[in-house]
Parts: C-alpha cells; sequence; structure tokens
C-alpha cells in the first residue's frame, strides 16, 4: 500500500473534519489530504507571529534582548504560566517568545502581538507566500467570537519547512526559532516515535543517528493541530520530513485528554510517514 493510501486510510478513520500536509524532505515528495481547505489554527497560528518577530529583528526594528513589562491589561486565561505571576515582572522579547512557542503561554502570545503588530503579522505572511495564515485577533478570556487563526495543512508545511531549511528569514533567526520549538509537540507528532530515553537528553546516542522534533501544537475543545519537522542528524542532511495534521469538530466529549482522538490520529500519520521515509 502507498503511504498516501495508508495516511489517507489513517485520517478517514477519524470523526470529524481532518486534514494534512506532509513534505519527504530528501526528495521533496508530499503527501496530501485536504490540503488546501482552511481550518482553525488554535496556538499554531504563534508560528506565525514567531516568524514576523525575527523578520523584524532581523530588520533592526524589533530586539530580542528589548525588555518589557508584564502588564495587569495583558492578563488572559488558558495555557501558560504568565497569568499566575505579578504585573510589573519585566522580562526580554526573547524569553516571551520561548514562553509563547514551548509551552504555548497565551498571555505572551498577547504581548508578542502588541508588540510587532497583529497588521504587521498579516502583511508579512501574505508578503512571503504564506496568505492562506491569518491571525485574527488577539487571545480573549472566556468563549472567544471568532477563530484566534485559520490556515492551511498545505501552507504550514511550507512555512515550518522554510524556518527548517533557513529560508524564511536569516539563518541565526531560524536557528533561534527552532530552539524555541524543540521538542515541542512529543506527545502528538513525536507520539509513536522511536525518540531515545527522555527525549535525547543524557543519550549516548550518536548525534547523527538522533531524532529531533521542532514544531508548534494547537488546541481546543474538539480541535487539535500541528505543525513540525521530523528529523535525524545535521539538518542540511535533509533525513527526515515535514508534517502539518489539522482536525476540528470531533465530537467525543473531552476537553484536554492527552488522549484525545486528534491527538492519537496525528501521531498515528507521523509514525506512518516516519516509517516510509527512514525505511
Amino acid at each position: 500500500m502507498s503511504i498516501q493510501a495508508q495516511i489517507e486510510t489513517i485520517a478517514e478513520g477519524f470523526n470529524g473534519r481532518i486534514a494534512f500536509s506532509v513534505l519527504d524532505l530528501q526528495t521533496n515528495q508530499t503527501v496530501n489530504y485536504h490540503a488546501d481547505e482552511t481550518f482553525r489554527t488554535a496556538s499554531v497560528i504563534k508560528l506565525a507571529i514567531l516568524t514576523t518577530l525575527m523578520s523584524q529583528v532581523d530588520a533592526g526594528t524589533a530586539s530580542l534582548d528589548a525588555p518589557i513589562m508584564l502588564r495587569r491589561s495583558d492578563v488572559t486565561d488558558g495555557s501558560g504560566v504568565l497569568q499566575y505571576l505579578t504585573p510589573g515582572l519585566t522580562m526580554t522579547v526573547r524569553d516571551y517568545a520561548f514562553l509563547m512557542m514551548s509551552i504555548s503561554d497565551n498571555l505572551a502570545t498577547n504581548v508578542l502581538i502588541d508588540h510587532v503588530g497583529l497588521e504587521n503579522v498579516q502583511a508579512f505572511m501574505a508578503a512571503s507566500g504564506y496568505s492562506e495564515i491569518v491571525l485574527h485577533r488577539k487571545l480573549i478570556s472566556g468563549i472567544p467570537p471568532s477563530p484566534l487563526g485559520t490556515a492551511t495543512p498545505a501552507a504550514l508545511t511550507r512555512l515550518i519547512t522554510a524556518v527548517f531549511r533557513r529560508q524564511i528569514v536569516s539563518p541565526a533567526a531560524c536557528d533561534e526559532m527552532m530552539r524555541m520549538m524543540d521538542g515541542v509537540g512529543s506527545g502528538r507528532v513525536g507520539r509513536y516515535l522511536p525518540f531515545s530515553a527522555y527525549g535525547n537528553y543524557g543519550s549516548d546516542e550518536p548525534e547523527v543517528d538522533k531524532l529531533h522534533l521542532a514544531g508548534k501544537t494547537g488546541s481546543n475543545v474538539g480541535l487539535r493541530t500541528q505543525t513540525a519537522v521530523v528529523w535525524r542528524g545535521d539538518w542540511q542532511e535533509a533525513r527526515g520530513f515535514a508534517i502539518t495534521v489539522m482536525t476540528e469538530d470531533n465530537p467525543a466529549p473531552e476537553m484536554w485528554s492527552v488522549d484525545a482522538e486528534g491527538t492519537l490520529v496525528i501521531g498515528r500519520i507521523a509514525r506512518a510517514m516516519y516509517d516510509d521515509v527512514f525505511a
């Protein structure tokens, strides 16, 4: 059975909307399923915010070392730790960005949307060829009036591939982005992948053989998404794949279970692609 047929079979077993776009980094072969359909991103849209910030750093209009004070008006609920800390805390832009990506901190995200400019995120995405990726608003406590962001799986896979290949902003900025996304999604894309014990930390496995994962996840009730890159060895060897899976409208009465069906199906699709790429 072809990899296309294998992954389509997995996707068709999901109860809800699902789409994916996967790219073999060595061959540039793509495996797509409804990849040009628009889905809600949830927190995956934070990748667009980070990329825009890094473009401003490259241009000299922003600095990762600039201090920003946490304001009471920034506070929002949802994921993260900053909402529980005392307003008046001052951190660098780099620290806010790291928290936004590594633990999906919502308050850090709002701080950075104000710092970068929501309209600038849209302008940079469109100018860079990713007009399908749209940040609609800041995060709001309670029931949101509209999606935080929308995108297609195809556009997100192209974007994270460009970050991995050091193509969308400067190589140094791309490296910083990859650092901030290191290991994110280990329970989704990485759920069924053969990482060393404790990830790669403390492993005596040769660096060239280590399996790496970097990405961004998004969650809401009945919705799970992830975009990521999975690779072995040096990034220039391109032994791996980029993947985006987007799901929504799963009717199961779950909230944030680690075993939500959307989470599991993302893991199954990633494992099928891993077996094909690294066969």
